[in-house]
């Protein structure tokens, strides 16, 4: 069986009919649709969950992309009993575009939501195919703090964390958009080299050649930080995606075999799991590690920090063919007026995750 078959050409192929169509789709039956998911919230708090749906989807419609009717979506989530929403397993992907004809799912996670001043934001997304099995099309994050450019006399400060929201979906509408209409990944992190892992050894290889299958699991949490771990592991999906070196399996495929399969990895990420879930997904590669630190914080004062290991192991030779440790805090390397600061661990974790996807595919930036 082939797996992870290349869909972003055909997902962006069909949508873009959608988009030359002369009229808007039925609702009980969308061929070719997009149906977005109900938003996932890792922050550990209350957040807009609703409002990350409906402007994502107003966005889409707006843009003349087809979007399955919510009634629809949650009429198929109720029929096959579907409490997970975060993701998606083949046989529900199949049935999905076969029972409302969507050709694609879109999931939101949202990572963190603080409405006191300065508020913050951080989310992170990615468009998956109905097909079986399905794969990540597309993927992008977002993380914002009010303060994040306070300008000449704080000019450029955001107090209200409505209008922070706004801008942050904006940007992952507009992102996404740009991949539907011209089929572009989403860009990779261009920090600075302070956000490079501290320390990693490299046996990997991966030559010429189409896109390497690899699999992500959930981070072992060792942090104060709740459901840092899953936080972690989407991060890296968002990133591998944007590489032409890797193709990711769904986040809901690998989650779904390590539930039948009962793998429970409370040490982390083992040659024998690894073998196993490689395996079930038809990897090549298993992607894991450990969350030591992700510290955010509230208000204007203090900074975030973020330390976590990586190890990717090949399931043709069972070897760890990459480890890394990567820990940045938010005040590190900050210059004149505090140019350089990190004000949520997701800023600073998309870019230590990112340098690393980059240099785990041979890629030195």
């Amino acid at each position: 069986m082939e797996v992870m078959r290349p869909v972003i050409g055909g997902i962006t192929a069909v949508l873009l009919l959608l988009c030359a169509g002369s009229g808007p789709v039925s609702a009980g039956n969308q061929p070719g649709a997009i149906a977005v998911f109900p938003a996932e919230n890792l922050s550990g708090t209350s957040a807009p969950l609703a409002e990350v749906r409906q402007h994502l989807a107003g966005r889409l419609k707006a843009a003349g992309i087809g979007v399955l009717d919510e009634g629809a979506l949650e009429a198929f989530l109720t029929r096959r009993r579907i409490r997970y929403t975060a993701g998606v397993d083949g046989q529900t992907a199949a049935a999905l575009k076969r029972e409302t004809g969507a050709e694609a799912a879109l999931f939101v996670s949202v990572e963190l939501s603080s409405e006191l001043v300065p508020p913050k934001i951080a989310l992170t997304a990615r468009l998956v195919s109905t097909e079986d099995p399905p794969a990540v099309a597309w993927a992008d994050d977002v993380g914002m703090s009010g303060d994040d450019a306070p300008g000449w006399l704080s000019l450029g400060l955001v107090n209200d964390h409505q209008a922070l929201l706004t801008t942050a979906l904006d940007r992952l509408a507009e992102s996404l958009l740009a991949h539907l209409q011209t089929g572009t990944r989403a860009p990779a992190p261009d920090g600075a080299g302070k956000f490079k892992p501290k320390s990693f050894t490299r046996k990997l290889n991966l030559g010429a050649g189409p896109p390497r299958a690899v699999a992500v699991v959930p981070f072992v949490n060792v942090s104060s930080r709740r459901r840092a771990g899953e936080v972690l592991a989407l991060l890296f999906a968002r990133h591998l995606a944007a590489l032409p070196q890797f193709r990711v399996a769904e986040v809901g495929v690998t989650r779904q075999q390590l539930l039948d399969a009962r793998i429970i990895m409370e040490g982390g990420l083992s040659l024998a799991d690894a073998e196993t879930v490689a395996a079930l997904v038809d990897a090549e590669f298993v992607l894991g590690g450990r969350v030591i630190r992700y510290d955010d914080y509230e208000g204007a004062e203090s900074a975030p920090s973020v330390e976590f290991s990586t190890v990717l192991i090949e399931r043709k030779t069972r070897r760890v063919v990459w480890e890394s440790t990567s820990y940045n805090a938010g005040n590190d390397g900050i210059s004149f007026f505090g140019r350089g600061r990190s004000r949520t661990a997701h800023a600073m974790a998309t870019q230590m995750v990112g340098h690393t996807a980059a240099m785990m595919a041979g890629l030195d930036r």
